[in-house]
């Protein structure tokens, strides 16, 4: 799951990791940068899993180009090349 709060500027990854029998919570913060309309830098913050959290090095940065966007689907390619489909819920 994906929440991006557009007044704060930050975004928060989060799912839940099967271990075995264990079930893990684990998520990302992050703070948002806009470059243009299409472009959003990304400077993470916060890593977590299960209970245990950290913050995030300096050098965990990235930029997501949004290369389509609906009222349903948002399709995003990484600075890496991964790319990103996402749906609302």
């Amino acid at each position: 799951i994906q929440n991006i709060d557009t007044t704060t500027l930050s975004a928060k990854n989060s799912e839940v990791v099967r271990f075995g029998i264990v079930d893990v919570p684990r998520s990302v913060s992050a703070e948002l940068s806009p470059v243009n309309g299409r472009v959003t830098d990304v400077n993470f913050k916060r890593f977590m899993l299960g209970p245990v959290g950290f913050d995030a090095p300096d050098t965990a940065r990235g930029q997501l180009d949004v290369t389509y966007l609906d009222d349903e689907v948002r399709l995003t390619r990484g600075d890496k090349g991964n790319i990103f489909v996402l749906t609302r819920m």
